[in-house]
């Protein structure tokens, strides 16, 4: 009789598990808390075509990774957002050109070597540090006479906050080096994860026994196998159980464990980082803008409604190819601000809050150009994403590259194992492609278990 394996969550991390399960002839089971499967890929279609309120990108080169060569089979349509942008100073004045070729360098520059520091000294670097901690120090260094350059290069550095999902005042500098960018090209997925998803589901999804609209409260590993507890109070026994739900539900304890995680296992959890990143799509009548993007740099012209003066970063999906192409900025936020944005109650007091951005963009009309419609996510408040959106290395953490082995390596004594992208590998971390090889390789541990056992 081949092995029951209950998987908890079908989003990319569970449905890539179970593929790989099926492969190898077991009997599988998923439950899903939502009334859906995707997890955080969840696409909107409000405004008439398609947007992602989960991942935007393809991180990384589909050559060097499988699990990326779903984007080529769901036949997506890719595209470079493109080098054409501006910066607005503090004071709400765009920066010339050459201004922001220059501080768009130093992002880069600065960021990149931090990571080569935290790759040479993690051993060493105190865990206090962060990663602005250490712009800032260098910053000094070389510009001690200059604050001008200094604070140019300070407010730079945070836009890589829109990577990470949280700030790098936050940012660990001693595990920097796990934030390192996937190597090969970042492109937008323009025709959205909606056919992606599908890909990955197919031939997955009606193979096995799913469970929508059923969240799992308890695993028992005390008994042989395991036992799960739906929040119906039903309890049904499997042969093991890969636990691919969102790091931050385990942060939370959404599911109690009996007997209790190990403490090394437990510290692993509680010391990783976990982002909030959210995003809020503007649709306005006409394509006003030019640009392909646009950087706000710690605004100082909004002190009722942003007086941390938190950046911003706005991409036009209007540049995108046809069929796709639509009058939409799509901003990010990260941090205390997006947690601002989600907490507010109605869309005018959302479109409000982003007025005094959009307004500054070239082409823009008072009474022409006011938005029509407005999307905005709410991944931390919501209690099925972990409140938030998928992890990060932040200050204080001292054993972070062996709290990811850990979670890896599950707890195959007791036929229980997890996935998701904070279980991936160093390089795809926090993406599509890390959530999807973190479900393939707990899979092959299941497999590689009761091959053992026969």
């Amino acid at each position: 009789m081949s092995p029951k394996i209950a998987i908890i969550g079908a989003g990319t991390a569970g449905i890539s598990c179970a593929r790989t399960l099926l492969e190898y002839g077991f009997d599988v089971t998923i439950f899903e808390a939502r009334d859906r499967i995707g997890g955080r890929i969840h696409v909107s279609n409000e405004f008439g075509k398609p947007v992602d309120l989960g991942p935007n990108w393809m991180h990384g080169d589909t050559k060097e990774n499988s699990a990326l060569s779903y984007f080529k089979d769901a036949s997506v349509t890719l595209h470079d957002i493109g080098s054409y942008g501006t910066i607005f100073a503090p004071n709400g004045m765009q920066y010339s050109p050459d201004k922001v070729d220059y501080l768009e360098e130093f992002m880069w520059k600065y960021v990149e070597e931090a990571i080569e520091y935290s790759k040479e000294n993690a051993a060493t670097i105190d865990p206090e540090l962060s990663l602005y901690d250490y712009v800032k120090r260098v910053a000094k260094d070389r510009y001690p006479d200059n604050a001008e350059m200094q604070e140019q290069i300070l407010m730079a550095t945070r836009i890589f906050g829109f990577y990470i999902g949280e700030d790098v005042k936050r940012q660990s500098l001693k595990f920097a080096f796990l934030e390192e960018p996937s190597p090969g090209e970042n492109l937008f997925v323009a025709s959205g994860f909606a056919s992606i998803l599908q890909n990955m589901a197919e031939k997955v999804i009606d193979k096995v026994d799913l469970h929508l609209n059923t969240p799992v409260v308890e695993i028992d590993t005390s008994v042989s196998g395991v036992n799960i507890t739906l929040n119906s109070g039903q309890s049904i026994a499997f042969d093991a159980v890969v636990v691919a739900v969102p790091l931050g539900a385990l942060k939370k304890r959404a599911i109690a464990f009996h007997p209790e995680l190990p403490a090394r296992l437990l510290s692993a959890v509680d010391s990783l980082g976990y982002g909030r990143l959210e995003k809020v799509y503007i649709r306005f009548p006409r394509k006003f803008w030019s640009l392909d993007y646009y950087e706000f740099f710690a605004p100082a012209y909004a002190p009722h409604t942003n007086p941390e003066k938190g950046p911003m970063s706005v991409i036009s999906l209007a540049h995108l190819p046809e069929p796709y192409c639509q009058p939409v900025l799509l901003w990010y936020l990260y941090g205390e601000l997006s947690q601002k944005v989600v907490n507010m109650q109605t869309d005018g007091e959302k479109i409000a809050f982003f007025e005094p951005y959009f307004s500054r963009i070239p082409g823009y009309e008072p009474g022409r150009d006011e938005p029509a419609a407005i999307i905005s996510t709410s991944w931390s408040n919501d209690p099925y994403a972990g409140y938030g959106s998928y992890s990060c290395f932040t200050v204080g953490l001292k054993e972070g590259d062996i709290d990811i082995e850990e979670l890896r390596r599950g707890l195959p004594e007791r036929n229980l194992w997890f996935a998701g992208e904070h279980c991936s590998d160093v390089l795809q971390l926090a993406t599509v492609g890390g959530a999807y090889g973190s479900g393939t390789h707990a899979g092959h541990l299941v497999v590689n278990h009761f091959e053992s056992k026969n």
